[in-house]
């Protein structure tokens, strides 16, 4: 691994394969390491055994969606940085968003955006950033 580059994990959820491949791909690339999964009962069980420094989710996904997943794992950890994935906008309630489709670089970008902020708890206990 290039010298500066991150060993943070993110925990990336899709249920598109596709997509968690490239996005698996992309943030590799950068040094992250990366778990994946298909949807939220997936993600709770990786969150749980990992120490996940960003949530990078889909928003539209059957059965529980990327906005009730965040809210799941911030009751869990206030502090945690999230970023969505959406093709649709306004979706994010205040926190990171990129917006499919997006470019390798694009995503990078954003991840280190969030990666990088100082979160700041909203009302109601979420944390933005």
């Amino acid at each position: 691994m290039e010298q500066g580059k991150s060993t943070q994990t993110i925990l990336v959820v899709d249920d598109n394969p596709s997509i968690r491949t490239l996005v698996k791909g992309v943030l590799e690339t950068e040094g992250y390491a990366v778990l994946l999964a298909d949807g939220a009962e997936t993600a709770m069980t990786l969150y749980d055994q990992s120490t996940v420094a960003l949530l990078l989710t889909d928003v539209a996904m059957p059965v529980i969606d990327g906005l009730e997943l965040a809210d799941q794992l911030l009751r869990r950890e206030p502090q945690l940085r999230i970023l969505f994935m959406s093709g649709s906008e306004n979706v994010s309630r205040g926190f990171g968003c990129v917006a499919k489709p997006f470019t390798g670089a694009g995503l990078i970008h954003r991840v280190g955006e969030v990666l990088s902020s100082v979160p700041v708890t909203q009302a109601g206990g979420a944390t933005a950033v």
